[in-house]
């Protein structure tokens, strides 16, 4: 099978496991070249020909990895990631103990930190979800569950002790505050503190939220 008709078969994972080392190389090229280019160019201002260029190599090359500009966000969406163990293992404490404030402002330094770090590809899929793409909705969506389902998992212990609402959806709980979380991480960093809404101040606001959605102790 070549590799163009693995293209055809849009088969990421096949792709992986049939390029040689040259070819893996190439596509990570063309997905750093993209990536690249969209820290200053919207998603509909880069071509193919752009792509080409910048990873020195021709548009003939691209279509034996890619279809089209969308698909490679979409595949260096495949290797990023919104969590982490550190994450996982702040947001798996128990929130209805003391200590939780300052856990809450741990969990927004690291949210906002790993989210940064696909600060590019985070904005160009976020933006085309918007826009209606399923495909990058659904790219949200998956990076998105592992974190939520923990967090969703700690509103329904504060609900079980009382502590809020046990009318509210959990998920939608967890899916409120990555939403804010998400724009924080994109906003955020351009904010002006003689604005009156600094970086570090946001991130607190965002932390008390978060842990009133919780459940802290502190805050009740």
């Amino acid at each position: 099978m070549t590799e163009q008709a693995l293209v055809d078969q849009d088969a990421p994972e096949a792709i992986r496991r049939k390029l040689g080392a040259k070819g893996q190389r190439t596509r990570q090229q063309l997905i750093d070249a993209t990536v690249a280019l969209l820290e200053t160019h919207g998603l509909r201002d880069v071509s193919v020909v752009d792509v080409a260029r910048a990873a020195q190599t021709s548009p003939a090359t691209f279509y034996v990895y890619f279809k089209g500009v969308p698909e490679v966000v979409l595949a260096a969406l495949e290797s990023a990631t919104q969590t982490s163990p550190e994450l996982e293992a702040i947001i798996a404490r128990d929130w209805l103990k003391p200590g939780a404030a300052a856990d809450a402002r741990m969990f927004v330094d690291h949210y906002t930190e790993i989210w940064n770090r696909n600060r590019t590809i985070f904005v160009v899929r976020n933006l085309a979800a918007e826009e209606g793409d399923a495909r990058f909705y659904e790219a949200r969506m998956n990076l998105a569950r592992p974190i939520m389902g923990a967090i969703s998992e700690q509103v329904e212990r504060a609900q079980a002790a009382g502590r809020i609402p046990v009318d509210l959806s959990p998920r939608s709980c967890a899916g409120t505050m990555l939403m804010m979380l998400e724009r924080l991480s994109a906003i955020g960093p351009m904010s002006r503190d003689d604005d009156g809404v600094g970086y570090a101040d946001l991130k607190a606001a965002a932390a008390h939220s978060i842990a009133m959605m919780l459940g802290a102790r502190e805050y009740l």
